[in-house]
């Protein structure tokens, strides 16, 4: 007969906790990521639930727009339990600048190079990996707007007056859309040449604000906000981020998609892991996963996310919907240094004219 002593000391060890349960070793790890609170049921199919799977890890969201989650990562500084975070490229400039982020390593991010070259590392400091590309151009009801929509100066018009809206300045397209209209006023002085530069002084931009206040029904903060505004039909004409199309179609509303005459703006959203982590290697996992051809492609398919993976290919009916293919070549992508070293002064001029 066997000796029973190797087991007997086994469970004894088990019960004085002298040997650890088979399962400590798969203990769930937890990651808390910071995003925005928009199309987070989409991202739970195609991103965060795959994910939580692979690598039996909980996902912890932190939600909010740019501005609320950048200052809550400010003011918890070492302490914040966020290990990694998104943001739109602007806000990606202000927490690197804020050192609360930590340098991502390309060696450990496998589908870094299936990216395209400008979304590998946008600021030029590994702060954070771009994963998708965002354009702001314009959208309206093409059944109540009689006459087409051609130029960013069109919110000026007085035939939608009283049914524009247009991102807040505290937002990550509020001083694009500023810039764009200076862009447009610019070129109808100059017989439609455009500029050899762009005007982040804006001068005509802020003369014609008041006149566009007065069009406005409201301003958004929330592109989730701007759908409802554009279901209930209090919107007729208004900038739109690409990655809205989706919700806004589903509004059943006649819409018109508009690249207008001096151009769409575009940026990329970016993620990146704070300097306070010290889940590094689970937070580059994150990030690869995301920059990976399957969820590119998923998020895409879902008019979520244009992708920045060039291994991606989409039919020409989603293409056409998202930023991609031509257009690629074409946007304007603003000098976030610039826009940054303004915001301040902008926040406090917008403030006067738009709170009246």
């Amino acid at each position: 007969m066997r000796s029973q002593l190797p087991i007997m000391l086994l469970l004894a060890a088990l019960v004085l906790g002298l040997v650890a349960p088979m399962t400590a070793a798969q203990d769930t790890q937890t990651l808390t990521v910071s995003i925005w609170g928009f199309n987070l049921d989409v991202l739970e199919e195609n991103v965060f639930a795959p994910f939580e799977e692979m690598h039996n890890v909980d996902i912890v969201l932190d939600t909010g727009n740019n501005s609320d989650r950048l200052a809550r990562l400010q003011a918890e500084g070492e302490n914040t339990d966020i290990d990694v975070a998104h943001f739109a490229t602007q806000f990606t400039h202000l927490a690197s600048q804020a050192d609360l982020l930590q340098p991502y390593d390309p060696d450990m991010l496998e589908n870094l190079d299936e990216v395209y070259d400008w979304a590998q590392d946008p600021l030029g400091n590994q702060a954070g990996v771009g994963y998708t590309v965002n354009s702001l151009s314009l959208i309206y009801r093409s059944d109540l707007v009689e006459t087409e929509v051609t130029s960013w100066a069109d919110l000026l018009r007085d035939d939608v007056a009283g049914y524009v809206s247009i991102p807040e300045m505290s937002t990550t397209f509020g001083p694009a859309t500023l810039v764009m209209i200076d862009r447009a006023l610019a070129m109808a002085e100059m017989d439609g040449e455009a500029p050899d530069e762009i005007n982040y002084d804006a001068d005509l931009a802020w003369e014609a604000l008041p006149q566009l206040a007065d069009n406005l029904v409201t301003t958004y903060i929330r592109s989730s906000a701007l759908t409802t505004l554009v279901q209930e039909e209090e919107v007729w004409l208004a900038p739109y981020a690409s990655f809205a199309i989706g919700n806004l179609i589903n509004t059943g509303h006649n819409l018109s998609a508009v690249i207008p005459d001096e151009g769409a703006v575009g940026q990329t959203n970016m993620i990146s892991i704070t300097a306070a982590s010290d889940q590094a290697e689970l937070a580059h996992a994150y990030i690869d996963w995301f920059i990976s051809h399957d969820v590119q492609l998923a998020e895409a398919l879902d008019l979520i996310d244009s992708p920045v993976n060039a291994t991606v290919e989409l039919p020409e009916d989603i293409c056409a919907l998202l930023t991609c293919g031509e257009m690629l070549d074409t946007m304007i992508v603003l000098d976030q240094a610039q826009v940054s070293e303004r915001l301040e002064d902008w926040l406090e001029r917008w403030n006067e004219i738009m709170v009246r």
